[in-house]
């Protein structure tokens, strides 16, 4: 039953990150820590931040696979953001297993607040620009990095919006190389869990298997879907995510 219900849970945040180009923590976090229970499953925030890095670190490795031969690959926004991202997430994921438990909900539901405020800020895109600054999306990805980690997240959830609206790059190169930078985040954020003892292998297997087979389906559906659908669909996720953890906080 419990192999059943987490490959459920994982096809489902694998095909939404292959879908919108996140690694899917945005709405695998709450599912996992509210959904097993349910089904008298026993879910702590600190397991649920485990089976999330475990999940998002497979799904975005099979969504990057799959990205590979994307035109709209970006190094100069991939390089400065991965080496950024790595560093703060390995940070993050450390810090997560000396904080109280609480803090991690805390955490989660700031930053989903704070995605939605940036999805809601309305820019025009440079199509024309194919080079950013270096530096700057180097210290926002530490940043979002160190946040990320704490939750198990490779940080795609943020990166989305932050390049829309501060470096304003076109939605669809965000899809192509976000998903890429929030695998290399969740390089660190899933083997620093895993050695401090967060990732309950058992239902981590059921997660994987599943990220592998629907992060590249999701992937494959992106392409041949309208931009705006994409980013109301993104919203909505983040949305909904932080109301149930506000409301459950309350």
């Amino acid at each position: 039953m419990s192999f059943v219900l987490f490959a459920i849970i994982g096809a489902l945040g694998a095909f939404l990150s292959g879908l919108i180009g996140i690694g899917g923590a945005i709405i695998m976090y709450p599912m996992l820590l509210f959904i097993p229970p349910i089904f008298n499953i026993e879910m702590t925030p600190t397991l649920a931040a485990g089976l999330t890095a475990s999940q998002v670190f497979f799904s975005t490795l099979s969504g990057s696979i799959s990205q590979r031969k994307n035109e709209y690959i970006n190094t100069s926004i991939i390089i400065p953001m991965s080496i950024g991202i790595l560093l703060g997430s390995i940070s993050g994921a450390y810090l997560a297993s000396i904080f109280d438990e609480s803090i991690i909900n805390i955490v989660y539901t700031l930053l989903a607040i704070l995605a939605v405020i940036l999805m809601f800020i309305k820019v025009t895109a440079n199509d024309a620009k194919t080079n950013y600054n270096k530096f700057a999306l180097f210290f926002v990805a530490a940043m979002i990095g160190i946040l990320s980690g704490i939750v198990g997240a490779g940080g795609a959830f943020l990166i989305v919006p932050i390049l829309l609206t501060l470096f304003k790059v076109p939605f669809r190169v965000v899809i192509a190389n976000s998903i890429i930078v929030a695998f290399v985040s969740s390089i660190g954020t899933f083997f620093t869990k895993f050695l401090t003892g967060s990732v309950a292998l058992e239902h981590a297997l059921p997660l994987i298997i599943a990220s592998l087979i629907f992060a590249p389906l999701g992937t494959k559906v992106s392409k041949i879907t309208n931009q705006t659908i994409l980013r109301y669909i993104l919203t909505a996720l983040i949305i909904m995510a932080a109301v149930k953890m506000i409301i459950d906080m309350i």
